[in-house]
């Protein structure tokens, strides 16, 4: 028994649709009269018979919304994350995100309020779950089609930067058409950071396009390849041999990258000083501005080689100033190769010593940190290398013996000789 401002109703149990009916007591529901009789004075109702006429007008207007071309106005119920529920004379349907504009998914709570009449077009009927799916999108003409054979790779257009995001941004080309700029197609710059420091939303920029398909409504653009490449104007105005001021940009094991009028060169470790064993990361930190000499210039690979310690005295420099060919000097065995023994001199300085050079040595005799006397056989400053002879000291020895010979009269040749043989 139910009762309605003070009038009371029946409900037969199997009329009532109700899975346990001791769970109702209190509960306000909604039915149908099926049948009144003033003289018993008694009201019949029933839920299943509302619920099946409901069910029946609502299957009417899900197969009229699904005749093609059907176009109708509803009324949004709820907005969600997801999408909106739009009321379509009386039945409930979801307009997702991605059926709300050709731009892609968009949050629609930036676009509609609740309450709001739209026009809606029903694209899916789930029948096992009841669910009607509306589009927005699909009531507007397709602008992919429009660009279709208007826009190619290569064209230059204006779009607005709609959405900046870390890995780029979104930008629209007024027509619900948006494209994206990936962080990589915005500067010529390689070090860039953060979109936001070169874009800012509803900025209009002029891009290229890179790639557009129609058909699944994507459009990449760039805007780099409308800028002067950094490369370009380098070599424009910089040439092979200047010496220039630029900044670390980063390290690594192999050496430090040097920006210079928006160019990176590479600064090699053995290109960074004179001092062994030492590298750029043990004498720089991103930040730091450097003077290096542009020693290369590859234009086919764009890569920029860079120079420091020519701008430096060389240690061989400085050892060519009080050294010449044929003097005699000492020094330690540094490392053994297969075709010579490098010796280390005074200063710092390497020599190479090869193996037609060693006699009488023998390399696989030496160990490293012994001392060997050797004449200077060849000082190159152009290419920073020495060359040692132990065979020519032997020849140098027996000259200056010679000289002395020839410089004193007292002795006989003969006595002389004898007397530098017993020494």
């Amino acid at each position: 028994m139910l009762e309605s401002e003070g009038v009371s109703f029946f409900m037969p149990r199997s009329l009532a649709a109700f899975k346990d009916t001791d769970d109702v007591i209190g509960r306000t529901v909604k039915a149908q009269i099926i049948k009144l009789d003033p003289d018993d004075n008694s009201i019949v109702i029933s839920r299943r018979k509302l619920f099946n006429e409901e069910r029946k007008r609502k299957k009417e207007i899900i197969d009229q919304l699904m005749q093609e071309d059907t176009i109708v106005e509803g009324v949004i119920k709820k907005i969600t994350s997801y999408g909106m529920f739009v009321d379509v004379g009386g039945v409930d349907g979801l307009v997702h995100y991605n059926e709300i504009s050709y731009k892609g998914p968009v949050n629609p709570s930036k676009l509609y309020n609740e309450g709001e009449t739209v026009t809606v077009k029903a694209i899916a009927y789930d029948k096992e779950k009841r669910h009607l799916s509306l589009s927005i999108k699909a009531v507007q003409s397709d602008p992919w089609k429009e660009i279709e054979d208007e826009l190619e790779a290569g064209d230059t257009i204006t779009v607005t930067v709609s959405n900046i995001e870390p890995y780029g941004a979104f930008v629209d080309l007024g027509n619900d058409i948006e494209g994206f700029l990936h962080i990589s197609e915005i500067t010529w710059d390689k070090n860039i950071k953060n979109p936001k420091d070169y874009l800012t939303v509803g900025e209009d920029i002029d891009v290229e396009v890179i790639d557009v398909d129609p058909e699944k409504h994507k459009l990449r653009v760039s805007l780099k390849r409308l800028l002067p490449k950094p490369f370009d104007e380098f070599v424009k105005k910089r040439k092979e041999g200047e010496v220039v001021t630029g900044v670390v940009t980063s390290l690594t094991d192999f050496g430090a990258f040097v920006k210079i009028d928006g160019v990176e060169g590479l600064l090699h470790n053995q290109d960074t000083t004179w001092e062994k064993g030492v590298k750029a990361k043990d004498l720089f930190k991103s930040g730091d501005e450097v003077e290096v000499k542009i020693a290369k210039i590859n234009r086919e690979d764009q890569k920029i080689s860079l120079n420091r310690k020519v701008l430096e005295e060389s240690p061989i420099e400085k050892f060519a100033m009080n050294h010449r060919v044929n003097d005699i000097v000492k020094g330690k065995v540094r490392d053994v190769k297969d075709f010579g023994v490098f010796v280390s001199l005074e200063d710092g300085v390497d020599a190479l010593i090869r193996n037609e050079d060693l006699e009488p040595l023998k390399a696989d005799e030496l160990e490293k940190g012994q001392e060997i006397e050797a004449a200077i056989a060849a000082i190159d400053t152009q290419r920073d290398r020495i060359r040692l002879s132990v065979k020519k000291l032997d020849r140098l020895q027996d000259q200056k013996i010679l000289e002395s010979l020839n410089q004193d009269d007292s002795n006989s040749l003969g006595d002389l000789i004898k007397d530098q043989l017993k020494k």
